[in-house]
């Protein structure tokens, strides 16, 4: 038994450590190829999906009216999934914005209602509890000049504080640092941001407008965009910020949408799993597919390798805790790339520690290329990174396990 655990926590460490690889060398080519976009300025409809929104749709709508974009050329629409609160009370003081009231229906229709009502050919989509900067407009519709591009995203930051939200914080870095290279290499974006996205309203209306047959509609339409022979982008300059789930409870229910709404949504669309619609397509396959299998199988070997690793000369609580630390956080893999010259070469440490240093450094860099201000508290999370990995993963597994007893299909707040 135990022979054959270490032998799947080799396989397991060198086949995250491909995964890993592969998207470091996308990384590292997408910082010297991307695209400059003709100035674009078309009129614009912005579509903000609401439920209960009363303390954040107030400043939602502000940022927007507060953009350098040409106020003439923008209308704003809310679509109110019949809250609960003061969402629409709040929406009515603001002059120049429609207000659009509806059944509790879900997102899915919530969107499509503002598809329908919008009279312009492009229209944005931001979340009610989402900001964007001056300049976002400005920049998330520039790509549309090409006729191919049938949707843009941006790059997404943190906005409210907390220890959760600062893991996070450096957790979007780096999906954003993934989304912009695929985006800049590829021609085609992963992970879609449907939170704070801009689409070409007859393609959109081409593929069906959103789906109810999947929990993230985002992801879903994304995809089936790729299928009619358009591009989704990521753009880096246009910048939003959103509020992030401040405890486990909220993470685990946003969490579940994302996982099991992705897997619907590659399995839906699996006959996009080639390479005649892009290697992006295929890395969210199999990103799905093999993270999911990883969940499963991942909690005992973790547990086998911090055993098989601990030394048989501990004999006090204080040389517990240091190897505890050591073996949670970066201080691991400094200290075994450290002792190489004296402990040697095993294959057992050298996937995963080098594994462990790309990614430090594609978070490095993420927070570098996107202007983030680094503070202790981002270096401390990179430092301790590892640990809420370890969250993320159980919150996968648990994801699985509750899908099996779950009716639910699509997404629709409570």
């Amino acid at each position: 038994m135990v022979n054959v655990l270490f032998a799947l926590s080799v396989i397991l460490s060198i086949l995250v450590f491909i995964f890993i690889s592969f998207i470091f060398i996308v990384v590292i080519i997408g910082l010297f190829k991307g695209k400059d976009y003709k100035n674009f300025e078309p009129k614009l409809s912005v579509v903000i999906p609401t439920y209960n929104e009363e303390k954040n749709i107030g400043r939602c709508i502000d940022s927007i009216l507060n953009s350098n974009y040409n106020k003439n050329r923008i209308e704003i629409i809310v679509v109110d999934d019949s809250s609960k609160d003061k969402t629409a009370d709040i929406v009515k003081k603001y002059k120049f914005v429609r207000l659009i009231k509806q059944p509790h229906l879900g997102k899915s229709e919530v969107l499509n209602k503002g598809f329908k009502t919008a009279k312009n050919d492009f229209i944005l989509v931001i979340d009610a509890d989402t900001i964007i900067e001056r300049d976002f407009i400005k920049e998330i519709v520039n790509p549309f000049s090409d006729k191919k591009v049938g949707a843009v995203t941006g790059i997404i930051k943190v906005k409210n504080k907390g220890l959760l939200p600062t893991f996070q914080n450096v957790e979007y870095s780096f999906y954003n640092l993934i989304r912009h290279s695929f985006s800049s290499v590829f021609r085609n974006s992963v992970w879609f941001l449907g939170a704070l996205a801009c689409y070409r309203k007859k393609v959109v209306k081409e593929t069906g407008l959103f789906k109810k047959d999947t929990m993230t509609e985002d992801l879903d339409l994304a995809m089936e965009m790729n299928r009619k022979g358009y591009r989704n982008i990521s753009i880096a300059k246009a910048v939003g910020y959103t509020n992030v789930p401040k405890n486990f409870k909220e993470l685990f229910l946003q969490r579940y949408r994302w996982w099991i709404g992705g897997l619907q949504s590659v399995f839906k669309n699996k006959d996009l799993v080639s390479f005649k619609y892009g290697v992006p397509l295929i890395f969210l396959f199999v990103n799905q597919v093999f993270w999911s299998v990883y969940s499963i199988i991942y909690l005992p070997l973790l547990v086998y390798q911090f055993n098989y690793w601990l030394p048989y000369n501990i004999y006090n609580i204080g040389a517990f805790i240091v190897y505890t630390v050591r073996w949670f956080s970066l201080w691991g893999p400094i200290y075994v790339v450290y002792n190489l010259p004296k402990n040697g070469f095993s294959a057992f440490t050298f996937f995963g520690v080098i594994t462990g240093i790309l990614v430090t450094i594609m978070l490095l860099m993420a927070l570098k290329l996107f202007k983030y201000k680094f503070k202790i508290k981002d270096y401390i999370a990179i430092f301790f990174f590892f640990p809420y990995t370890i969250v993320l993963n159980i919150i996968v597994l648990a994801s699985l396990f509750t899908s099996l007893f779950s009716k639910k299909r699509y997404f629709k707040k409570e």
